[in-house]
């Protein structure tokens, strides 16, 4: 109990920064999800001297070993079909990067193509007609 009490305010202190990368995403708008920007920013704070590496230590030691608990569903999976580690899971990989390519390829030329006949159609005004107007 006495460790979880001493590491509660570390923990908060990880939060923080995770809220402040969260509050910077939502302000700019980047494709960067908020809590990789606050992590990033606790690093470059560890790494300059701005926060100590003992303010966060513990806190961080018992997020991390909680970390798997939140990972037993994969790991589970894992167990249950052991053929997803070897050749055969790569094959995998590969057949459902390839798969998901190929989805993003067709659906951009389809739009692209639907597009194109709707401005043909005169239905939308490309961005050098909207700006003539």
């Amino acid at each position: 109990m006495k460790k979880w009490l001493h590491a509660f305010p570390q923990i908060c202190l990880i939060l923080l920064f995770s809220m402040i990368g969260k509050a910077f995403v939502a302000f700019t708008h980047i494709g960067i999800p908020g809590s990789l920007i606050g992590l990033a920013l606790l690093f470059f704070s560890l790494q300059l001297g701005v926060v100590r590496l003992n303010w966060v230590e513990a806190g961080a030691a018992i997020l991390f070993a909680d970390m798997l608990l939140f990972f037993v569903p994969a790991v589970v999976g894992i167990m249950k079909f052991p053929w997803l580690i070897g050749v055969k899971g790569l094959f995998v990989l590969l057949i459902v990067m390839c798969g998901t390519g190929l989805a993003m390829m067709v659906t951009g030329v389809v739009s692209d193509r639907l597009l194109r006949v709707r401005i043909r159609s005169g239905e939308v005004k490309t961005h050098a007609a909207a700006k003539n107007m």
